[in-house]
């Protein structure tokens, strides 16, 4: 029995192998299909992987063409890198068919010990069939094709040509693909030059390219880390070479010393914006993960296809008019003068677009200036063969009227001869780079005069996070400033704040302190300053937007937890890090939490902040107490007096700097070190020394002068005295170097006279209502004093860094209004680095466009789209990709959306009326002006057709060395005729020189509005037309009224504001329609009060708690 049971074993063994090796003659040798033959894995090498515009049809590019693929033959590669490859990938490639058994199970092995996969068991062999033959995914029927095309490419090729093959086709980040380009690329040799620690890197960077690329880095930080994780690949594949033998130890040692000396190369042409994103997208670790389930290591030889978000219209005039934007700007900053023109477009190695067509950017020779005046023409040969073309007297107009306020002033209007002028500048035989207005019929061009400017910027255009369109400088190559140059905004950062006000508590309606002020925080004065001259010593937080009021903006930052109460404070502080942290029920142990805020936070308590923070205590507490004694007005004066801790130490240096002339002889400067001085005089520790003197100044006048005292109390500026208010009957007790014109001294012997009648409790009544350096009366004070020391008592029983107690200490509070600022901008999808500073919404911190772009989207929708899973480095990139076909239309890849309510609903509807505001009254007025949507009956031209509601706000950089305007186009309502803020458009533009140059001369200051705000207008006016607004607006379009925006009915009220008064809520409250755009409102939430008042809606919602209902109380 047992006989039969083996012989049956060996009889189905035998038939096995027969069959098997039956299989393999079949399908290996006699029939392996032409998919092997050389013709056919060169042409898979070469294939073209096609890249759309979002309508799936209209070619945007290719991954890649011929000059991005460079065939290197066996012969021609060093042995150093066929021995690293082979160490690194495949150690018995040579010795094995196709496939090798001892290193599928070693990495089967290893895999189990790990339990996860760390290492693979496919030889090269398989590698190059997978790469070549596409697995289309990791199913058993999928492994075991695979490895007959492997058999089939061991039998019918040498190992060289297997190894050839491979060699040639995989990824270099984005750049092509095969050993010739990564030789190009990553050290600009060609492969017979490189050396055995090239050869090295390269065989080990194979599987990860862009992990270990430097080149593509964002950030020094990144870029570092990729080297040295290079350095490590490099070791690794060394170490493998010497443990097989493949070099001795000398010079395993030399090599393992070296550093990897990369030389970025140049590889075929530099792509344009678009399809550099793209290109990194696709070399992104997500793309490739995906691309990798369906078998597909390397896109370059792929075959698929691309489809973008762009919109083809969209993109060429958002690139058109920052570029003529540019070369206007650059002529206002610089002129258009011969020699420096010529001696510019001589150094430049740049071809232009290369293409004739409307829009297009060029360059040309001048071979001919004929005419006068209005008929002049200017001829110019086009290079690249595109022919000829005429600059005729409108294509000359723009760089005229810049050039005239170059050489004279802001104002000056170009005049007849000033073309004659500009005309002298051109001669025949210079160059000139000139934009395409029309494409005759003859093939002829018209043209218009440009200048190649050296101030760059960029454009960029979004819905629901995806990039419309984008451009990223004047060359549309290289550096793409809309996705990572990091400017500084400017005022742009200002909604920002006001949002995180709103969800904090705050009001639209609320007064803003809008004086010249000091803030201290972690013992550094800052001491902002406008820029414009405002007569509102206090604004509504609504016209503080419209107005772009540095002052009010940068004091709400300041106050930014003023309306939380304990519990919401507490919340706040938790959520940004900066309360005890906890484990479970565990709290963080108080020494620990103490030395966190103290070392890492900065956080001081010292017996003077405990002081300071019994004042401010104090003062929250004493609010009923001053209405009940008749104070309120002087309640209302405490509330903004600083305690003044450390003034008296800032003011000793203010004084020195002024009085030593550090500040030279320039008036300003001089006057500013005035203001400064007085600020800083003004504070309830000034008054307490006042109070001191009073005290003494008291028991003097009560006591009968002498025959030789004095009839004052001292004498000196740093004494004080008592003066009298004649058209007031006030009196006031102040120091003599701060005396106004309209008070008049009192002498002991008149306040004598005075009290000569008096009874003790008048006599008291008398000295209570003096006015210490008219801020506070006596009463006032002594009554804050009271309630500070019985507040002193109460913090001294608590530890120091308790949480009550920092709860009332100036710089926590601070501190974590200033983290949240910075933990909404992360919510928002801004990755840049942000420090918590006071000057946040001046824009102190550097963002990327698309950061500020995205931001604005998610400020006026309330949401904030990112596309991708985990990967933070890949978010911005994925945000042009739609998604990835096969060749046959199967979906291989679409990015994740990852939509996020980051804004409330009530707040993004308030912050939208303010940002609408700004466009109609403040810094973005020329928007309402220069936006409109013409019906067929109307014209082109700017100022007619129907205005629409735009939102939006500028920024300018201090000194002007960024200008900026961000803003929002609203979308079409789907029963049409009016806009709703759903499914618009986000749109952002900046300007500025990438050595941060100050964009200023003589009376020409480049802000936002001068600046960014034309190409932003160009845009939405492009927007406008390519979307068919007119076409859905219908009727709407021909009212005088214009075009309404309809808001979700949240029960907001739109109640008039008083513009002369600093946009407060006029008195009485009127509420007037919303579609009444054009007069004076502020749109926000609360409930006309029974005494003709308003009473203000507060609304606590967080950026984490969006996904419930609106906390929603009022005052």
């Amino acid at each position: 029995m047992l006989k039969k049971f083996v012989f049956l074993i060996l009889t189905l063994l035998c038939v096995g192998v027969a069959g098997l090796a039956a299989t393999y003659y079949w399908f290996v040798v006699l029939h392996p299909g032409d998919q092997i033959t050389v013709e056919n894995i060169k042409k898979i090498l070469s294939k073209e992987s096609d890249v759309y515009y979002n309508d799936g049809v209209t070619k945007l590019g290719v991954f890649f063409d011929d000059a991005h693929r460079q065939y290197v033959d066996f012969e021609q590669m060093p042995q150093a890198f066929v021995n690293a490859m082979v160490a690194s990938e495949d150690s018995r490639f040579f010795s094995h068919i196709g496939f090798d058994a001892v290193g599928i199970i070693r990495a089967a092995l290893k895999n189990l010990q790990a339990r996860k996969v760390v290492q693979g068991g496919s030889s090269l062999t398989q590698q190059t069939a997978k790469n070549l033959f596409k697995r289309t995914d990791r199913s058993l029927r999928a492994k075991l094709k695979e490895l007959l095309y492997a058999l089939r490419l061991e039998y019918h090729y040498p190992k060289e040509k297997i190894f050839e093959f491979y060699a040639n086709q995989f990824f270099v980040s984005g750049n092509g693909h095969g050993l010739g380009v990564a030789a190009r690329y990553y050290f600009d040799k060609m492969p017979e030059e490189l050396t055995l620690v090239e050869c090295a890197f390269i065989a080990g960077s194979v599987k990860r390219p862009n992990f270990y690329n430097p080149f593509i880095k964002k950030t020094d930080v990144d870029e570092a880390e990729a080297r040295r994780q290079a350095e490590i690949r490099k070791d690794y594949v060394l170490d493998q070479m010497h443990e097989l033998g493949m070099i001795n130890e000398p010079t395993y040692n030399q090599a393992r010393g070296a550093a990897i000396r990369f030389k970025q190369g140049r590889v075929g042409y530099s792509l344009n914006y678009v399809m550099e994103m793209v290109k990194d997208a696709v070399s992104s670790a997500e793309v490739q993960g995906a691309l990798a389930v369906h078998g597909i290591d390397n896109i370059a030889t792929s075959g698929v296809r691309v489809i973008t978000t762009v919109d083809k219209n969209l993109q060429d005039q958002t690139l058109y008019a920052l570029r003529r934007e540019l070369s206007r700007l650059d002529v206002r900053l610089s002129g258009y003068e011969r020699a420096e023109v010529q001696a510019r477009l001589k150094e430049l190695d740049y071809q232009g677009d290369g293409v004739l067509k409307e829009g297009a950017f060029v360059f040309g020779v001048i071979t001919r200036i004929a005419g006068k005046g209005k008929e002049v023409t200017v001829e110019v040969a086009l290079d690249n063969r595109l022919g000829l073309g005429t600059i005729d007297y409108p294509g000359l107009s723009r760089v005229v009227e810049a050039r005239v306020k170059w050489a004279q002033d802001l104002w000056s209007e170009p005049s007849p001869r000033d073309a004659d002028r500009l005309l002298a500048q051109i001669k025949e035989g210079d160059r000139a780079w000139v934009s395409i207005r029309k494409v005759r019929e003859d093939g002829t061009a018209i043209l218009d005069l440009e200048k190649f400017p050296e101030i760059q910027g960029g454009a960029l255009v979004m819905k629901d996070g995806r990039i419309q369109a984008m451009a990223g400088g004047s060359e549309n190559r290289f550096f793409n400033r809309a996705v990572y140059a990091r400017r500084t905004m400017g005022s742009s950062f200002k909604p920002f704040v006001y949002a995180a006000a709103l969800q904090l508590g705050w009001n639209s309606a609320d007064l803003l302190s809008n004086k010249r002020d000091i803030f201290i925080f972690q013992g550094m004065p800052y001491f902002p300053r406008p820029d414009h001259v405002s007569p509102f010593e206090s604004v509504s937080m609504s016209w503080a937007g419209v107005h772009s009021e540095n002052l009010a903006s940068v004091w709400l930052a300041a106050h930014l937890c003023d309306h939380l109460n304990a519990q919401q404070f507490r919340e706040v502080a938790e959520r940004v890090g900066l309360a005890p942290y906890k484990t479970g029920t565990a709290e963080e142990p108080y020494k620990t939490y103490r030395g966190r805020l103290r070392d890492k936070h900065g956080i001081q308590v010292s017996d003077e902040v405990l002081r300071a923070a019994a004042y401010t205590s104090a003062v929250i507490n004493l609010e009923a107490d001053f209405i009940f004694e008749g104070m309120a007005d002087e309640y209302r004066k405490l509330k903004k007096l600083h305690y003044g801790l450390g003034f008296e130490k800032i003011r000793q240096s203010v004084y020195r700097e002024f009085a030593s002339g550090q500040a030279g002889n320039i008036t300003n400067e001089r006057q500013e070190l005035g203001r400064r001085q007085k600020i800083l005089s003004e504070s309830f520790l000034a008054l307490a020394d006042l109070r001191r003197k009073f005290r003494a100044y008291v028991l003097q006048a009560e006591t009968p002068l002498g025959p030789f005292e004095p009839d004052s109390f001292g004498s000196g500026v740093s004494s004080a005295d008592l003066y009298y208010d004649r058209s007031t009957g006030q009196y006031y007790f102040q120091g003599a170097n701060s005396v106004s014109p309209s008070l008049q001294r009192v002498g002991r012997s008149e306040v004598q006279a005075v009290l000569l009648n008096h009874g003790d409790a008048e006599r008291r009544d008398f000295f209570s209502r003096v006015k210490l350096n008219g801020v506070l009366s006596v009463a006032a004070y002594d009554l804050a004093e009271r309630q500070i020391e019985t507040e002193l008592q109460r913090l001294k029983q608590l530890p120091p860094y308790s949480f009550e107690v920092l709860s009332v200490v100036s710089d926590f509070r601070v501190l974590v209004g200033l983290k949240y600022l910075v933990e909404f901008a992360r919510q928002m999808g801004v990755g840049s680095n942000l420090e918590p500073v006071l000057s946040f919404p001046l824009g102190a911190n550097v963002v990327t466009l698309l950061e500020m772009v995205r931001t604005y989207e998610g400020l006026v929708t309330g949401t904030v789209s990112t596309y991708g899973y985990e990967n933070e480095e890949d978010k911005d990139l994925l945000a042009v990709l739609d998604r990835i076909e096969s060749a046959g239309g199967e979906l291989l890849y679409r990015p994740h959306r990852r939509a996020k309510q980051a804004v409330d609903p009530r707040t993004s509807i308030v912050l939208g009326h303010i940002l609408e505001n700004v466009v109609k009254y403040g810094t973005g007025r020329q928007a309402d002006k220069g936006v409109r949507v013409h019906g067929e009956s109307q014209g082109s031209g700017t100022g007619t057709g129907a205005p629409l509601p735009l939102m939006g706000k500028t920024g300018t950089a201090n000194s002007y060395t960024n200008a900026s305007f961000f803003g929002y186009l609203p979308g079409l309502s789907k029963a049409g005729g009016a806009l709703t803020l759903k499914d618009g458009y986000a749109v952002g533009v900046y300007v500025g020189y990438d050595d941060n140059r100050v964009m200023r001369r003589s009376s020409t200051r480049i802000t936002g509005a001068a600046g960014a705000l034309p190409a932003w207008i160009d845009i939405v006016n492009m927007l406008i037309r390519e979307k068919g607004y007119a076409e859905r607006l219908g009727d709407a379009v021909r009212t005088s009224a214009g075009i309404s925006l309809v808001r979700d009915d949240l029960g907001q009220f739109n109640f008039a504001a008083d513009a002369e008064r600093g946009g407060v809520v006029s008195e009485p409250p009127r509420v007037i329609a919303e579609s009444d755009r054009y007069r004076s409102s502020i749109l926000t939430f609360g409930q006309p009060g029974a005494g003709g008042g308003i009473v203000l809606g507060r609304n606590y919602r967080p950026f984490w708690r969006n996904n419930g209902k609106a906390g929603f109380t009022s005052d």
